[in-house]
């Protein structure tokens, strides 16, 4: 039998009303919606990422969860439906509790919504979900043409001997930011990560839909010379824009830049990457600033944020309370903070707080994408052309 999202609804709540509250709840993260991003335009090609699901057993009763169910609706119709058996449970349920184990949750709590997903009380485990145990999903990737309003997850198992189902759902939105946003730099500019999957930006939740943003030179390279400066960057030093009237947040200002942090003439890339994955832990380690560098975080109003990170030392021109016109300039390009090499990062979200929030995508008015056929959203790999 179907149900639509009010339907479901309706049945947990009478279980409720009768005595018999849902043991199993199914906790997302983030909780207030999934957002689909553009994969084609032209042929209304939508992407969506699930980022986190919690099956967590509040129950006396143990909870035997044997299949999973992931479905998109539209007006209360199932259109797609993607299913993970036993095998895939089991699976899960190692790389949970093997990540809870090794602190991933308290080293990056932005990807998990804080204690908001697993409390401090919660363990990872499954199948088989004793009290407050959980079993965690995360990464879940779809791709469908049109539109879809609800995601909802169902999860069959046992409980008492009997077969059980337990079902939550959440909104899908794929309206763009509701205010109106310039391109936060001017003239061209390569946007080397955007929201696309094969970049890391989709995959974390403040910046799912973030940019990082670069100049390419004459011969296609970001730098001249041999790239162990700043200054051989030509992007470096570049002013940086409001991309909306609003009011500033916060901003830090006094964060240093490394150049240990860029490639080395003559690494490779897997020596590279090894090292600085090791560096990248040490800044995480440092809280917000060691991942920001220096930064302005602007509230936009409707709930909308944006965050400009990796400045130059001693550039940012605003303060906390200060208002901001679009087009002000508030600093100059850098690499402070995790940064690879000097790069604006770019995102608007929907709280104040730069990691503890949620991405919201961004459609500029003030761009052209070079080799686009017609407007549309950006891409990972983009050159624009900022008026």
């Amino acid at each position: 039998m179907k149900y639509s999202t009010v339907a479901l609804f309706a049945l947990c709540l009478s279980s409720a009303i009768a005595g018999q509250p849902q043991s199993v709840e199914i906790r997302f993260c983030p909780a207030s919606g999934v957002r689909t991003y553009p994969l084609e335009t032209q042929r209304d090609l939508q992407s969506l990422l699930l980022q986190n699901v919690a099956i967590i057993n509040h129950g006396q009763a143990a909870f035997d969860a044997k299949e999973i169910e992931l479905e998109l609706l539209q007006a209360g119709h199932v259109l797609d439906r993607k299913k993970l058996d036993a095998s895939a449970i089991h699976g899960l349920a190692d790389r949970g509790a093997k990540a809870q184990a090794a602190g991933v949750f308290k080293e990056v709590p932005f990807q998990f919504c804080g204690n908001d997903l697993i409390g401090p009380d919660i363990k990872l485990a499954g199948p088989k979900l004793d009290r407050d145990q959980a079993l965690l999903l995360t990464s879940q990737v779809f791709a469908f043409n049109g539109a879809r309003d609800t995601l909802r997850v169902r999860v069959h198992g046992n409980a008492n001997g009997r077969a059980a189902e337990f079902a939550g759902s959440i909104p899908i939105k794929s309206e763009f930011a509701k205010n109106k946003y310039i391109f936060p730099l001017r003239g061209v500019w390569y946007v080397g990560w955007g929201a696309s999957f094969h970049t890391g930006h989709r995959w974390a939740i403040p910046e799912e839909f973030a940019l990082d943003i670069a100049k390419l030179g004459g011969d296609g390279l970001t730098h001249k010379g041999d790239g162990t400066r700043f200054d051989d960057y030509h992007a470096y030093g570049a002013d940086v824009l409001a991309a909306a009237d609003g009011r500033v947040t916060s901003a830090t200002n006094d964060q240093q830049e490394d150049s240990s942090a860029m490639q080395r003439p003559n690494e490779t890339q897997v020596a590279y990457f090894a090292r600085l994955q090791k560096e990248q832990g040490e800044r995480l380690a440092k809280g917000l600033t060691g991942i920001t560098g220096n930064y302005v975080m602007i509230d936009h109003g409707k709930n909308e944020y944006s965050l400009y990170a990796h400045l130059k030392p001693g550039s940012v021109a605003v303060h906390l309370g200060d208002q901001v016109k679009a087009g002000d300039v508030i600093g100059k390009l850098g690499s402070s903070g995790n940064s690879t090499e000097p790069h604006l990062h770019f995102h608007v979200c929907d709280k104040s707080d730069p990691l503890m929030c949620a991405g919201i995508p961004v459609n500029f008015n003030n761009i052209t994408i070079q080799w686009a056929d017609l407007p549309r959203p950006i891409q990972s790999g983009d050159v624009v052309i900022a008026r």
